[in-house]
């Protein structure tokens, strides 16, 4: 098994990048990893971070959202911004030849996002359908208890990453904006490239992100770490022939 070679280098505004030369195909997968996520939202409007990422989809400041798609389509790319526990992810995949007018659209959505009144409109009556459906799905139903149990009920990571019914139904545009603006930070990302692509090309697509996009004041908060309820009980099983 021969491991592949990992450079590492940095942009502009200090971002890390690290990147993966493989030229079986002409393609090229990136990924920007922006920390932070639901760990920034506040417990009385949790899923602030998940609503950010899904309106960074919808659209920019230049071109509606079916212009967007219609852009990433014919690049033959996808991209796709999304947020889970712990950080907002911006994934794409496209092929080498457009890797820099992809990247182009990644900056344009990640600089210029639409904010929409309608489609922030839309993304709401979304995202609280979804929460609807989960309130009917037993896995779902499990694993939200599951989080609960693990993280305890004031930590942050205890919730939902779609929020409640009724977090989501206060989360206004502005919230988003705000979110947007203090907690989306270069200094909390890093971008991950594996493709057919030489370093220094990789690099260079990046320039406009790296003069236009700063560092704020972010950092990310501190938590207690999550401890077991003083009740909680561990049961062992031995299975007989195991190895």
């Amino acid at each position: 098994l021969s491991a592949p070679n990992v450079w590492q280098s940095s942009i502009g505004n200090g971002m890390q990048v690290y990147g993966i030369k493989n030229s079986e195909v002409p393609l090229v997968q990136l990924n920007i990893d922006i920390a932070g996520g639901m760990l920034f939202d506040e417990k009385n409007k949790v899923g602030v971070a998940n609503f950010v990422a899904e309106m960074m989809n919808k659209g920019t400041k230049h071109k509606t959202p079916q212009q967007l798609e219609q852009a990433i389509n014919q690049l033959g790319a996808s991209i796709n911004v999304y947020a889970n526990q712990e950080s907002i992810k911006i994934s794409a995949n496209t092929l080498a030849r457009n890797y820099q007018a992809t990247i182009d659209l990644i900056t344009e959505m990640l600089m210029e996002p639409r904010w929409d009144e309608n489609e922030f409109s839309l993304a709401k009556q979304a995202i609280m359908s979804q929460i609807k459906q989960q309130q009917t799905n037993p896995r779902q139903l499990a694993n939200n208890q599951m989080n609960k149990l693990l993280y305890g009920e004031s930590h942050i990571l205890s919730n939902n990453l779609l929020g409640t019914l009724a977090s989501v139904k206060q989360i206004s545009i502005a919230d988003l904006q705000t979110f947007y603006k203090t907690k989306l930070s270069a200094n909390l990302a890093k971008i991950n490239i594996v493709g057919n692509i030489e370093k220094n090309t990789a690099l260079a697509a990046f320039n406009d992100l790296g003069k236009n996009w700063l560092s704020t004041s972010a950092r990310l908060p501190k938590l207690k770490a999550p401890a077991l309820p003083s009740k909680s009980k561990i049961y062992f099983y031995d299975v007989p022939n195991a190895k």
